[in-house]
């Protein structure tokens, strides 16, 4: 809910008005209703303008009589619609001029008063409108800016499909940079276009069902360079706020280097196991020749013509075990365990 204006809090009124009766009518009246209120007054378009620059912070709104000495009807107000900004107008107007204040509504002022009709509850009534419906466009935009922002500054590529027909309408800086693709060529190009064809189908059901459960989540995206990337993606779909219309945001996050790890660390423990296991066979062979050997010259008496033979062989054996452990030694080197 945006905040409404009360009545209590102070407000700024420029009243461009050439008729002194007519300025200190609407003036009584103002100081009838607002409680808080300053008034200016500019008797033609040039102190408009001025009045404008000097107080454009704090103007809450502008009441115009269509009738000056240097302007009037349509340019008039155009020419102060255009110097106002976002200032709220309302035109001050006769019986005669109603056409033209009508077709003031479609160019931006927010409403038209009658001067024969005017009263103090009519006035203090469109000035509060005035203000209030300003605050909410300005909150509005707010909002709108700081999506705009979140979705252009995102550091992950997004995008923003037609729900309908998934062609794009929109992608942020992330996406534009990544990818390779300028936004004009972006809004080219159906989203599919990012996928190779094989992930058509796969693709068209996720953007579908934005709720749907995928079991492999990794797909490819090809960047304008050719390159190829794996990525996860992730839909939501909304709606405008103005037209009603469903659109689909889409975020993408690259995991080529993630499932490349993965890769590499699976790769890594097929050799350690490829390793563990060989090499774990060689390893009992001559291990088992020198417990034996030493069993022998620990338990059978030995003449001592006979003890250098099985040194010889326990030395044989040392050897071989050695050389196997150095073998496992070099192989486990070759293996890349940075993260």
């Amino acid at each position: 809910m945006h905040n409404v204006f009360k009545h209590n809090e102070p407000i700024t009124v420029l009243v461009v008005e050439d008729n002194d009766g007519d300025f200190i009518l609407v003036e009584d009246y103002l100081h009838e209703k607002f409680k808080n209120i300053a008034l200016k007054r500019s008797k033609d378009f040039k102190e408009t303008v001025l009045a404008i620059k000097q107080n454009k912070s704090t103007l809450s709104a502008i009441l115009l009589d269509t009738h000056l000495h240097d302007g009037n009807g349509l340019d008039l107000i155009k020419k102060v619609l255009d110097a106002a900004n976002d200032i709220p107008i309302l035109i001050l107007t006769g019986y005669s001029d109603v056409s033209i204040a009508q077709l003031s509504l479609q160019l931006g002022v927010y409403d038209f008063l009658v001067k024969d009709e005017l009263n103090p509850n009519l006035l203090h009534k469109s000035i509060d409108f005035a203000i209030n419906r300003r605050q909410f466009i300005s909150q509005i935009e707010s909002e709108r800016s700081n999506f705009e922002n979140l979705f252009n500054f995102s550091p992950q590529p997004m995008w923003l499909l037609n729900a309908d027909d998934y062609t794009i309408l929109n992608a942020n800086l992330s996406a534009i940079e990544k990818y390779g693709y300028t936004l004009k060529e972006y809004k080219k190009k159906s989203y599919f276009e990012l996928h190779p064809k094989e992930e058509s189908e796969n693709i068209s059901k996720r953007l579908s069902n934005h709720h749907l459960e995928v079991v492999n989540n990794n797909f490819t995206h090809c960047l304008k360079s050719g390159e190829q990337i794996k990525v996860d993606f992730y839909c939501k779909k909304v709606k405008g706020e103005t037209d009603g219309m469903e659109r689909i945001i889409v975020q993408s996050n690259d995991v080529t280097e993630k499932l490349n790890h993965i890769k590499t660390i699976e790769i890594q423990n097929e050799k350690l196991m490829n390793i563990a296991w060989t090499q774990s066979h060689e390893v009992r062979a001559p291990l088992a020749r020198i417990l034996g050997i030493i069993e022998v010259i620990e338990n059978i008496d030995l003449e001592m013509e006979e003890l250098p033979f099985w040194l010889k062989k326990l030395k044989i054996s040392s050897k071989e075990l050695d050389e196997i452990i150095h073998t496992i030694v070099e192989q486990t080197q070759t293996l890349n365990f940075k993260d």
